[in-house]
C-alpha cells in the first residue's frame, strides 16, 4: 500500500505493477485482474484526488490495524471502515473488495503462497495434533492428520478493519462452535450496547491477544443452587471467572464466545453427570480422582473444568 499512500505525490495518473519493488510485482500480474489489480487501480485514482489528513488517515489505517497486539492492550487506536467511508464511501468499498480477495481467493494463488508459504502449512503450524479448541478449551479442533481443516477466525473482524485481512497474527484456529455460533463478526475492542437504537453506546475494551507470550491464570467458581443431579439445569448453578490484573480482558473473553453458557451447559451435560457417578464409585473405593485431577496435564480430559466441578460438590 505504500505506493497507493504516495498516490498524489506520484506522476503516474493510472497505477500499474510498475509502481512497486519487484519482489510484489508477480503478486499483482501473477493473480486474477478482478481480484488485485483493479480495486487497486481504482484505490489509487481515488488517493490521487485527497487531501493530506485523508492520506494521513489512511496510513494510520495500514500500520495501525496491523500492530494487533498492541490494539488488544489498547495501545493504539484502529482505524475502521466507518472512517473511511466518511472520506469516500467508493474508497471504502474498493479496499474492503481487495482485502476480501486478498483472503478469499488471492491468498490460494501460487503467486502468494509460493512466496510466503501457504494459509494451510500455517494452520498445521500452530495447530499441529493438539484437538483443543484455544478459544473456548471445550470443542475441538481438526488437527494436521486431517485432510481439512477447521476455521481461521479474523479475531479482529474483516468486516470492520480494513488491512489487516491476510495479517497471520489475526488469523485463530477455532472450533466451529466458536466460529460461527457464538464469536461470528463481534468485535473484540469494542462491546456494543443497545445497538441499532437512539441510546446506542460504543464502549473500548481491552482483549486477550491471541498469540501472547504469557499465560492468564483463570479461576473459575462455581456455586450450584440446588442438589447436584441429573436434572440439572444452567439456571441451577452459578459460573464466574476470575483472573488477576486481567479481569477485563477475561471479561470479554467470555463476551465474544459465550464461556459461562458453554461451561454451564457442560456441567449440566450427560457425560458431565455420567463423569460424577464414575467418581463417587472411585472414591467409594478409597480412589482420590481430585488429586489425581490437579496432576494431570490442564487441557486433559477438560481437567480445568472438572476439577472446579468435584471441588464444589465435594464442599
Amino acid at each position: 500500500m505504500e505506493v497507493i499512500l504516495k498516490a498524489p505525490k506520484l506522476a503516474d495518473s493510472i497505477f500499474s505493477s510498475n509502481l512497486v519493488l519487484d519482489k510484489y510485482k508477480n503478486l499483482i500480474d501473477g493473480v486474477n485482474v478482478n481480484y488485485i489489480k483493479n480495486p487497486l487501480i481504482e484505490i489509487y485514482s481515488i488517493c490521487k484526488k485527497l487531501d493530506k489528513s485523508s492520506i494521513k488517515t489512511l496510513k494510520k489505517a495500514v500500520i495501525n490495524n496491523n500492530r494487533i497486539r498492541e490494539l488488544c492492550k489498547g495501545e493504539v487506536e484502529p482505524v475502521l471502515y466507518s472512517e473511511i467511508e466518511i472520506i469516500d464511501n467508493t474508497l471504502a468499498q474498493q479496499i474492503k473488495y481487495f482485502c476480501d480477495n486478498l483472503y478469499d481467493e488471492s491468498i490460494k494463488k501460487a503467486a502468494f503462497y509460493n512466496q510466503f508459504d501457504s494459509i494451510d502449512n500455517y494452520y498445521n503450524f500452530l495447530v499441529g495434533k493438539s484437538v483443543t479448541c484455544r478459544s473456548c478449551g471445550r470443542s475441538t479442533v481438526l488437527t494436521k492428520f486431517n485432510s481439512h481443516r477447521s476455521g481461521l477466525d479474523h479475531y479482529l473482524p474483516r468486516k470492520h478493519y480494513p488491512f489487516s485481512a491476510i495479517n497471520f497474527k489475526n488469523l485463530i484456529p477455532i472450533c466451529d462452535i466458536c466460529n460461527e455460533s457464538y464469536k461470528n463478526q463481534k468485535d473484540p475492542l469494542i462491546i456494543v450496547l443497545n445497538k441499532g437504537k437512539s441510546n446506542e453506546q460504543k464502549i473500548k475494551t481491552k482483549a486477550y491477544y491471541p498469540f501472547s507470550r504469557f499465560t492468564l491464570e483463570i479461576v473459575i467458581k462455581l456455586n450450584f443452587l440446588k442438589n447436584y443431579d441429573s436434572n440439572i439445569c444452567p439456571e441451577d448453578m452459578e459460573v464466574s471467572f476470575e483472573c488477576v490484573n486481567h479481569q477485563e480482558e477475561v471479561d470479554n473473553w467470555d463476551r465474544l464466545f459465550g464461556i459461562e453458557e458453554n461451561y454451564k451447559a457442560e456441567f449440566c451435560s450427560d457425560e458431565m453427570y455420567s463423569y460424577y457417578e464414575e467418581v463417587l464409585m472411585a472414591t467409594s473405593r478409597g480412589l482420590d480422582y481430585l488429586d489425581l485431577l490437579k496432576h494431570q496435564e490442564k487441557w486433559a480430559d477438560k481437567r480445568f473444568l472438572k476439577i472446579p466441578f468435584l471441588t464444589t460438590l465435594s464442599a
